[in-house]
């Protein structure tokens, strides 16, 4: 699942979510026909039941299963209603970036030097450009592929508890950088070092700032081991540490069974406050501070990577990033880098957006079309994501695309999104795409929603999708979306495309009910495609 909670947290509600992955999934045995749906009425009476479930009360359910090799609809309910997407998004997104980038698309983050170097001085400045490497070698291992965690740190808050993290030093990119930057004769930087992030004009989408610079997805990662009992203090490591921040930890262990309560709080200087509890007997939980300034992050952490490759600095790493002293593009553009980091293949990045339904990473997507094309702005790039979206078949009556993640504003009809997923299987790239998804009930942000020995596993590549967001109408919350869509080998050996949706359900004020009613939902998209395994 991916899910956003887009509105003031419940209490207790992130601790409960990581249990609305664990979705339970049924087959039963198939009717005599099987049914060809238009509509409800027509529906497999098990599927039907859930759908008329009363926690649905007030909502909207949407489905479209089409043959893959006829492309004729096999089932369907209210196939040509738009609904909104989720994280369903994340297959335009990223097949939009396949189909203009190529899976082995790669980007190359270059070091320029502004002035001479002259017995080991560069008199002059050293800038890093940012040119929309996602990871910027955090988790690369040395094959060159991407570690890739079940449950990623960029959802730890959100899931606390799940969140692992990859083995991999997340400032390899930035030490490599600087060792290049040393072999290159600099042992010292009379100027300033900057950071370029001019790729694209300034973009925040879910109050997370867009950037072409990332280093550790802009996260500073706390992991956070119990004591021995109840009421000893935690242990806390954090990482990548850096002079910029100066955390203070004051977390204790709590009952056994009892919630993860973490949070931090930043203060003047670059302080960092984590308090909390977490639970007796747990194991180590990570959890996250966003950075609100990802230049000036990745400056500072530059300058320490330099220092460790034994190239003297000589402005101070703990000031903004000084953009107004950065040269014109078109000079940087004009200079031969003295290092340059390359990225994994783009079907590396694409892995990873889909299994974990990174949402930074897609979100990047739209504006590196841009950016490929000249272009700056997000618009731009959802134009050029619209014209890939149409030629497989999209129209603006299907289909609104307004970033790359999937908010609430991103909306399609489930009939559009399986003739769509028909159509990718005719593209050069279509293996890459098929391969980057989650494998149902083996891997990513599928790898937990079927119980152990459901004939479904390994059965469906599909996206996720979950946005719950405040019901201004009722002062309480509302289900926004719930929704799951890719490709079924269904039980009868017939390769089908499906999206299902469930929109717009009212989950009431109480934090238990709204905690009940979104894991049922889970649970039930998960019995849905299971049946569709079993009956098709």
């Amino acid at each position: 699942m991916t899910f956003s909670l887009r509105s003031a947290p419940l209490a207790g509600f992130a601790a409960l979510a990581a249990i609305a992955l664990v979705i339970t999934g049924c087959t039963a045995e198939p009717p005599t026909p099987v049914p060809t749906a238009s509509d409800a009425s027509a529906l497999p009476p098990e599927i039907l039941a859930i759908m008329d479930d009363p926690n649905y009360e007030g909502g909207r359910w949407g489905l479209s299963l089409i043959d893959l090799e006829t492309g004729k609809t096999v089932l369907a309910m209210n196939p040509d209603e738009k609904f909104r997407m989720g994280s369903t998004a994340k297959i335009l997104s990223v097949t939009a970036a396949l189909d203009k980038l190529g899976a082995d698309h790669r980007i190359d983050t270059p070091v320029i030097a502004t002035g001479p170097i002259s017995g080991g001085t560069l008199t002059g400045d050293l800038v890093l450009r940012g040119m929309g490497d996602l990871t910027l070698g955090a988790g690369v291992k040395a094959d060159g592929t991407i570690d890739v965690q079940t449950f990623d740190h960029y959802d730890a808050n959100v899931l606390p508890g799940l969140a692992t993290l990859p083995a991999e030093d997340p400032l390899s990119g930035l030490d490599s950088l600087a060792a290049q930057v040393k072999a290159a004769g600099v042992n010292r930087v009379a100027g300033d070092v900057l950071v370029d992030d001019r790729l694209w004009d300034p973009v925040v989408l879910d109050k997370i700032p867009i950037t072409p610079i990332v280093v550790n997805d802009n996260l500073i990662d706390f992991v956070v081991t119990p004591g021995a009992a109840a009421g000893d203090p935690a242990t806390v490591t954090w990482r990548p540490q850096t002079a910029a921040y100066q955390p203070a930890f004051a977390v204790t262990t709590g009952a056994t069974g009892s919630p993860i309560d973490l949070d931090v709080t930043p203060g003047d200087g670059g302080a960092l406050a984590l308090a909390g509890s977490v639970p007796a007997g747990a194991a180590p939980v990570v959890h996250t501070y966003q950075v609100p300034d990802p230049a000036t992050w990745a400056r500072t952490l530059f300058m320490e990577a330099l220092v460790r490759a034994g190239v003297e600095v000589t402005s101070d790493p703990l000031t903004a990033n000084p953009v107004a002293s950065l040269p014109a593009a078109a000079e940087l553009d004009a200079s031969a880098p003295i290092a340059v980091y390359t990225s994994p293949p783009f079907a590396e990045t694409a892995r990873l957006i889909n299994k974990v339904s990174h949402n930074l990473g897609a979100n990047q997507l739209p504006l590196l079309l841009a950016a490929q094309e000249g272009k700056r702005t997000l618009d731009d790039g959802l134009a050029i994501e619209m014209s890939v979206l149409e030629n497989g078949g999209l129209t603006t009556d299907e289909v609104t695309v307004t970033d790359g993640q999937g908010l609430p504003d991103n909306v399609i009809t489930p009939a559009g999104l399986t003739d769509y997923l028909k159509y990718l299987t005719t593209t050069a790239t279509f293996d890459t795409f098929y391969d980057s998804t989650p494998i149902l009930g083996v891997d990513g942000s599928l790898a937990s929603v079927l119980p152990a020995g459901d004939p479904a596993i390994g059965k469906a590549h599909a996206k996720t999708g979950t946005l719950v967001g405040a019901d201004d109408a009722t002062g309480g919350f509302v289900l926004e979306t719930k929704a799951l869509a890719g490709y079924l080998d269904a039980k009868s050996g017939k390769k089908y495309g499906f999206a299902i949706y469930v929109n717009d359900v009212p989950l009431g004020k109480d934090p238990t009910a709204v905690q009940g009613k979104v894991i049922q939902a889970n649970a039930d998209i998960g019995k849905i495609t299971s049946l569709l395994y079993g009956l098709y």
